[in-house]
């Protein structure tokens, strides 16, 4: 799904496609991938020249969700990195602020600029970024944040209160392969990105006959959030008669 050019912008034409050694009829797009080639027709993947890592199949450079999280006058200063969860890359965003600020708000203010994939999937607020003993940006401390932030995991448990709530429990717990998830736990914070959302709304389309909308999450990335959206908004969910919640019991 490459062009063979730049729309109108022949400057930016020439830096990125370059003459083929294969073919000098031909061109070649210059990715910004670097590889080296490890035997006759093997080429090993080293990573990026530029800053660009790739999430759930996306390219995405991390400067431009950076750049939106400033433009939010508390945050002063923001960097996003790609962390491994469950095998997985998401995002994490590291906000320096001396505010408190609420989670749910950034995400739909970002949602206006960006892509669902491009949102990341934690945030971590710090009141001064950590450095090394040189003055650097200390980005080895900055994941280790991630891990053992307090913000990202809620530990007040609590079991759905009725029939749709431990629907969408399960559907969550489906999905996210995660026991138990609580009505309160945000949906970012314990494990899912945008590839999993998709899942989720189509899950909730197909079992609950109900269409909700990506954008929806990130006002109420709740199971308690989203089942009153669907219950009192013009979703018109009717839960039905005879419907007696599932009981679920976990050890505490």
């Amino acid at each position: 799904a490459l062009a063979s050019g730049y729309h109108n912008q022949p400057e930016m034409t020439q830096e990125k496609f370059k003459p083929s050694f294969l073919d000098e009829t031909k061109t070649l797009f210059r990715t910004g991938d670097l590889g080296k080639q490890t035997a006759p027709g093997i080429i090993e993947f080293m990573g990026r020249k530029d800053n660009q890592v790739k999430v759930n199949g996306y390219r995405i450079d991390p400067g431009e969700i950076e750049y939106q999280l400033t433009r939010y006058a508390p945050i002063e200063r923001a960097i996003v990195l790609p962390v491994q969860v469950n095998n997985q890359t998401q995002l994490s965003a590291y906000c320096q602020t001396d505010k408190t600020l609420e989670i749910a708000e950034i995400r739909e203010l970002l949602a206006k600029f960006l892509p669902v994939y491009m949102i990341p999937s934690y945030f971590i607020f710090l009141k001064q970024f950590p450095l090394t003993r040189h003055g650097k940006l200390d980005l080895h401390s900055l994941r280790e944040l991630r891990e053992t932030g307090k913000s990202l995991v809620n530990s007040n448990y609590v079991v759905p209160r009725n029939y749709l709530e431990s629907n969408l429990v399960s559907i969550w717990e489906k999905i996210l392969s995660k026991h138990p998830i609580g009505i309160f736990d945000n949906f970012f914070e314990i494990g899912g990105h945008s590839l999993l959302l998709s899942r989720v709304v189509t899950r909730v389309h197909k079992e609950l006959n109900v269409s909700v909308k990506l954008a929806d999450f990130f006002k109420v990335p709740t199971v308690a959030g989203l089942a009153t959206l669907i219950s009192q908004t013009q979703y018109n969910y009717q839960e039905p008669i005879s419907a007696i919640p599932p009981q679920k019991s976990y050890p505490m």
